[in-house]
């Protein structure tokens, strides 16, 4: 069996085809073995930016980074809106398959090649936003949000006003609610305060 690291030479080889005329150059970052088995990794690199590649049994991770930003390759290539014309990842038994994948999509990657690198930093601060809403879900499940919101739509339904603004007051991430959400606290409020007028 080849090891990753063997592999991952090859693959930079095919990379290096259009990484290297672009003033790139490849650092190997070393191998190891995890849970998953054997591994291999490194980067090409032209000071501030970097292209990662990460090898065990194909070509997984590869992320590009300028200065503090860094995309996956499927945010950058979305950013760049390209993403159907991509050929990596490559589903195929050659592992090499997937760099000549990667190859092709670098074609299309002028902007962190040779230009400013300002879509790859606007694919960053997408993809950061994006996480940051993803942790913001778990954590919401986590302290019991999604199960108060559940409770205050049933109670909603069931016109059971004073209990729908109870549970928005319990909420730990408010900012979290939809708009549709919104609205049935403000129509529960004027709701219980028409009550109370009588």
């Amino acid at each position: 069996m080849t090891r990753p690291a063997d592999t991952l030479r090859e693959g930079v080889q095919i990379l290096e085809t259009v990484l290297l005329p672009a003033g790139f150059h490849f650092r190997f970052g070393g191998e190891g073995k995890g849970a998953g088995g054997d591994f291999a990794w490194g980067e090409f690199v032209r000071e501030d930016r970097r292209l990662e590649l990460h090898f065990r049994w194909s070509l997984g991770l590869v992320r590009y980074h300028v200065g503090d930003h860094s995309a996956s390759h499927e945010s950058y290539m979305r950013e760049l809106r390209i993403w159907e014309q991509c050929r990596y990842p490559a589903f195929s038994e050659d592992p090499k398959s997937a760099f000549h994948g990667l190859a092709h999509d670098l074609s299309f990657a002028q902007d962190f090649l040779v230009g400013s690198a300002d879509i790859l930093q606007g694919a960053a601060a997408s993809e950061a936003r994006t996480s940051v809403k993803r942790d913001e879900d778990l954590m919401a499940g986590y302290v019991g949000d999604k199960r108060t919101l559940d409770q205050l739509r049933s109670r909603f339904r069931e016109t059971r006003y004073l209990e729908v603004i109870r549970l928005a007051k319990e909420l730990k991430y408010p900012n979290r609610m939809t708009p549709s959400e919104r609205r049935m606290v403000e129509i529960a409020q004027k709701k219980s305060a028409g009550k109370k007028a009588f």
